[in-house]
């Protein structure tokens, strides 16, 4: 049995397909399939079930994931036991990210581990705070950035003060909505999924707010903002380009500022690919220990 082949058998089974397994592990779709094929000749036993739609985990082969993952675990934890520094550590490192790339130096932090860690490669996942929460304790994510509260399960770095305001569409009269009483009649499009933001909104219009539609994703709220579907929350940096673009106006009426973290589980701080990386995110944000 080659490790190669559990990494293929593990792949598979969390994304449930051949090509995005592939993708994940830089290889190609029928190397992978062989690399499942081999290990299930090996074990004897049908690992998983295709169908048009994919590739489904059979029941033994979700009894043999754990053990898989865990194998695959020990052995990084082997090498990066033995490593002397940062830069000799491996692994891989899913981080949720809630705003755009720029705003949380995505790009500069990619580079930045390029240097000091080559053995981490890292993958980002677009999505809502409460979202990134869960699936940091689904072992889904490793860490990632939110706003709001740090739960008691996890423990944070706060990396910023983001300021948070009110966009509409610009055939919105708001001459006749500058009050939050006003504000609370207006349709809005609120963020879904657990998001601080749609607390502060209720916390601020109250809890009978006239939600047309949601979407976590900032540039889909933008978006179905300038098609004059109703109000929404942004940060004020989107706020302002949307506005020097002419494609929608500002209601500073019930403007917030809200702390952002990065945040990884509090059980996991001690291992090694985690500890490079929030060493890696102190040095993006010039923050001490």
């Amino acid at each position: 049995m080659e490790f190669y082949h559990l990494r293929s058998f593990v792949a598979v089974a969390q994304t449930g397909n051949l090509t995005q397994a592939a993708k994940r592990l830089y290889s190609t779709p029928p190397a992978i399939s062989a690399h499942i094929k081999s290990l299930e000749e090996e074990l004897a036993t049908a690992l998983f079930t295709r169908s048009s739609k994919g590739m489904a985990l059979t029941e033994k082969g979700q009894l043999l994931l754990t053990k898989a993952q865990a194998t695959l675990d020990s052995a990084v934890d082997l090498v990066n036991l033995a490593a002397d520094n940062q830069h000799e550590i491996i692994g891989s490192f899913r981080l949720g990210n809630n705003l755009s790339v720029e705003q949380v130096k995505l790009a500069e932090l990619a580079i930045n581990i390029q240097e000091n860690c080559p053995g981490i490669s890292l993958a980002i996942h677009q999505q809502s705070s409460g979202k990134t929460l869960q699936d940091i304790r689904a072992h889904q994510l490793d860490g990632g950035y939110i706003f709001g509260e740090i739960p008691d399960d996890f423990v944070g770095i706060t990396v910023l003060a983001q300021q948070i305001t009110t966009i509409a569409p610009l055939t919105f009269d708001c001459r006749n909505a500058l009050t939050s009483a006003e504000l609370s009649q207006q349709p809005w499009i609120m963020m879904g999924e657990y998001c601080p933001f749609d607390d502060m909104l209720r916390e601020k219009l109250g809890s009978d707010i006239q939600s047309v539609l949601k979407s976590s994703d900032d540039g889909t709220r933008l978006e179905l903002v300038k098609n004059n579907f109703g109000l929404s929350f942004v940060t004020l940096e989107e706020a302002h380009v949307a506005e020097e673009n002419k494609t929608v106006q500002i209601i500073p009426t019930l403007d917030f500022t809200t702390p952002l973290h990065f945040v990884i589980a509090k059980s996991r701080v001690k291992e090694p690919v985690i500890k490079a990386l929030l060493q890696e995110i102190r040095i993006l944000w010039a923050l001490s220990d």
